[in-house]
């Protein structure tokens, strides 16, 4: 669990007077607020009110029912847009933010928190700026992003010493214990974690000691204090309680019973993680609901009960990965391969080991990337921290190996088996042996085309790219040498230079997908990236949003649906740019069903498609589809903006 800072100023301001008087708030209490504020509502206030009024149902909800603060949110945002109050439309960003937080959606948590922190930066509220970086950093660890997120504390956390914030000092030192506990750097992390406990339980701040508490039971059950973790997890259970904490009510009845289940007492835990999901179904979260639900599965299988298990497994396994929550999708996988192994299905065994060794693979190789040696910049020497570090990469590196070790002995065992079956079978071995020899060829003679490609990619880049690059030579020096030309003259050698410098991006981007007999989605986006890049750099005022699916990074392109498609988004976004008048473009890149479906969607002033006649530029777009077997349409009105679809069969 991790800490979430609050905006300052009115709104909650009877919470917080109860917290820095000491007085323990209740869950009744926050019910009684919410009432309050609803008795209020029926009395008509002006606007401004009104919706100050949502705002603070949105944020007393979020620990009681995340789907009625999603309402109360959503009518918090109408109201402030109406009034054009930037304060309050930052703070709704900030409250919904934390609703989808708490219920495990960090990618729209990411969205409107980022939304948040831009109006703050116009208005250059720093206080407030720091708030929201500490609950970005909050959502990047929770997404593995570990550099990203001490980036985040760590500037928040400077901004909050300078002004002797102690309160949020400590909160933020909180969170970067949970992060060294992610690292696994616990003593580390038990020190930043008490001294937040220390402040919390000197203040009876109940509300921070929920969470505090629990990480300090994550930390010392991890260092293999059983009994320390207990008494910290049962202290968080009651300052949860008092405050009306529903997911941290939840959250420390279900590590109660994960201690009480390596105790052996079975039945105990699934008492405890029973009682665990009936409040996190109060919270209408689907993802906490799936973690409740895997430690149940995993005390089933314990005590041998595959079928319930498996129910189960398969019920939560499709929400982690859609998620990305890689640690329970792992635990999900090795729980599997054990039901599997007692159903004696060998072939599922296999499949769940293979995802379980795949998806460890990835997560080494990712912590790996983003873990730094960032975490002692401030308050540790540099040198010190850079060791454990290090260690930490070689533990891994030896975990990363022995995982390749196992898998070569099970790719022996494979071999073997296959030899003796071949044995057995020659004429099956001969068709074989037949067969490799022509995909051989079939390699060879790719490898020769694959040749031709790159000479022909060297010839152009090397004599057309180079002649390019003379003319924008000459044209430069030309209207540097005659700095009086006739302004038409000099406008037009401006075209001549402008056009050169596109014809030679495009040149790169044809040598790029010549050098490539096929390339993944993955290098497609990076490609896309720098290009949009580039036109928000030249149209500052037009908000681009680009957003592709996880699922289309194992797709394969070949060079020539690479670059007509890339060509063809390029036109779209163009079009948008030069003729939409548009304050927002998407781009969105998805599978459906059996296609890649690509959108790009403008809000801007739209045509009628009757009256427009269609440019090189749209025939072009539906053109470069057909001939890679893909399709082209248009949707647009006047006043309703404009959406191009492309779909791509694979």
């Amino acid at each position: 669990m991790i800490h979430q800072c609050t905006s300052n100023g009115s709104r909650r301001y009877l919470l917080w007077l109860f917290l820095f008087f000491g007085m323990v708030v209740q869950a009744q209490d926050v019910n009684a607020l919410i009432d309050k504020l609803k008795t209020e509502l029926q009395s008509h206030p002006d606007a401004k009110r009104t919706a100050v009024i949502f705002s603070d149902l949105t944020w007393y909800y979020s620990n009681v029912s995340s789907d009625s603060a999603l309402v109360y949110g959503g009518k918090a945002l109408r109201e402030a847009q109406k009034l054009g109050d930037s304060t309050l439309i930052a703070q709704v960003y900030s409250d919904v933010g934390a609703v989808h937080f708490r219920k495990g959606d960090y990618q729209q948590s990411k969205e409107n928190y980022l939304k948040c922190l831009k109006i703050r930066k116009a208005r250059k509220d720093t206080k407030g700026i720091a708030k929201v970086q500490n609950n970005l950093g909050n959502i990047y660890e929770r997404t593995f992003d570990y550099k990203k997120s001490m980036e985040s504390f760590l500037e928040a956390l400077a901004y909050f010493e300078s002004i002797n914030d102690q309160k949020n000092t400590l909160t933020i030192k909180g969170n970067i214990g949970l992060v060294l506990l992610k690292l696994k750097d616990y003593p580390k992390a038990k020190k930043y974690i008490q001294e937040e406990i220390d402040f919390e339980t000197t203040n009876n701040l109940n509300d921070g000691l929920c969470v505090s508490c629990t990480n300090m039971g994550n930390v010392l059950l991890k260092m293999k204090d059983t009994t320390g973790a207990l008494h910290y997890y049962e202290k968080a259970l009651k300052a949860c309680q008092s405050v009306g904490n529903n997911k941290g009510i939840s959250s420390a009845l279900s590590n109660i019973g994960s201690v009480k289940a390596d105790q052996k007492k079975s039945q105990e835990a699934l008492a405890l993680y029973q009682k665990s999901l009936e409040v996190r179904q109060r919270l209408n979260s689907d993802l906490d609901e799936a973690v409740s639900q895997l430690k149940v599965a995993k005390e089933e299988v314990a005590q041998g009960q595959f079928k319930e298990a498996k129910f189960i497994l398969k019920s939560v396994e499709p929400l982690f990965e859609k998620q990305h929550f890689k640690d329970h999708a792992l635990q999900t996988y090795q729980l599997l391969v054990a039901v599997y192994a007692h159903e004696n299905l060998g072939d599922s065994v296999i499949y769940y080991t293979e995802k379980y060794t795949d998806a460890k693979d990835q997560a080494l190789e990712e912590f790996t990337l983003k873990a730094t040696n960032e975490l002692e910049t401030k308050y540790q020497t540099e040198k010190k921290e850079k060791e454990l570090l290090q260690q930490e990469i070689k533990n891994r590196k030896k975990t990363t190996w022995l995982i390749i070790l196992s898998l070569i002995t099970l790719f022996v065992g494979l071999i073997g088996y296959l030899i003796y079956r071949q044995q057995r079978l020659k004429n099956s071995q001969q068709k074989q042996e037949f067969e490799l020899q022509a995909a051989i060829a079939q390699i060879e003679s790719q490898n020769q085309l694959h040749e031709q490609r790159l000479a022909i990619s060297r010839d152009l880049h090397d004599n057309i790219g180079a002649q390019l690059t003379f003319i924008i030579s000459t044209v430069e020096n030309l209207k540097f040498g005659f700095p009086n030309v006739e302004a038409k003259l000099s406008a037009q050698l401006t075209k001549i230079s402008d056009f050169s410098k596109t014809t030679i991006q495009e040149l790169r981007d044809t040598i790029w997908a010549m050098n490539n007999d096929n390339f993944t989605m993955e290098e497609l986006r990076s490609r896309l990236m720098n290009f949009l890049e580039k036109a928000q750099m030249a149209q500052d005022q037009v908000n681009l949003q680009f957003v592709i699916s996880a699922e289309l990074d194992a797709f394969h392109l070949t060079s020539l649906e690479g670059i007509n498609l890339y060509r063809s988004i390029q036109e779209a976004v163009n079009n948008a740019l030069k003729y939409a008048k548009a304050q927002s473009i998407q781009v969105s890149a998805q599978q459906h069903e059996n296609e890649i479906l690509v959108q790009i969607t403008d809000d801007g002033i739209g045509f009628l498609e009757a009256t427009v006649v269609n440019g090189n530029g749209l025939y072009n777009m539906k053109k470069r589809m057909e001939e890679i077997g893909g399709t082209c349409t248009i949707a647009s009105n006047e006043g309703t903006g404009t959406q191009v679809t492309f779909t791509l069969k694979r």
